[in-house]
């Protein structure tokens, strides 16, 4: 009788192959299977604090004349009132002029011409147009030249003033007053003192009421 082959034994042709395939130990001097990197723990940045807010500067300087109490309107000569209220540029030109002009005392104010603006001359007898103040139609944006003189105040208002034309006789100043958008224009024909005299002066108008 012919001897069974047990099912639970491999046949002969198939068991070198499995014993091929079948896992062993690993070959002497291969390299042994490496670990993945652990993953790198990181600190976190730390946070960038806000800044202190910076004081604003400090305005340097002294007071501005025109920062006095203004000058009630009934106190300067009508001119400057009725050339102020017809002026075009009046909404952003506040009305300037001087508590008081110096010596010679006889001068006579009256309306002088620019355009766009206002603008107040005094006369003396023997002197047209001696000295006088005006709310240009120029804008606080230009001209600007090198004046050889300048006075700053602790508002912000900055003065260049010097001969007219670089020359003269006459003596001229353009005045930047901050929260005004006009040029304003002062002059004397009697010398740069006069005309510092009449800056040191100057004081905005109490128009509320007009």
């Amino acid at each position: 009788m012919r001897r069974l082959i047990s099912m639970t034994a491999a046949p002969p042709l198939l068991l070198p192959l499995l014993l091929a395939c079948s896992p062993g130990p690993p070959a002497e001097g291969a390299p042994e299977p490496r670990q993945p990197p652990a993953p790198v723990q990181t600190a976190p940045e730390p946070r960038q604090q806000p800044s202190p807010a910076q004081a604003p500067p400090v305005p340097t300087g002294p007071s501005a004349p025109w920062a006095a109490e203004r000058l009630p309107a009934g106190s300067v000569p009508t001119v400057y009132l009725s050339q102020w209220m017809r002026a075009e540029n009046r909404a952003g030109c506040a009305l300037l002029a001087p508590l008081a002009l110096g010596k010679p005392l006889n001068a006579t104010p009256r309306a002088a011409s620019f355009a766009g603006g206002w603008a107040v001359a005094y006369d003396l007898p023997e002197l047209r147009s001696a000295y006088g103040v005006a709310g240009t139609g120029t804008g606080v944006e230009g001209p600007s030249f090198e004046w050889p003189f300048n006075r700053r105040w602790s508002d912000g208002s900055f003065v260049g003033y010097g001969p007219e034309g670089g020359t003269g006789p006459n003596e001229l100043a353009y005045l930047r007053i901050p929260g005004q958008s006009c040029l304003y224009n002062v002059w004397s024909r009697l010398g740069r003192n006069h005309l510092e005299y009449l800056l040191e002066r100057l004081r905005y108008v109490d128009t509320a009421t007009l």
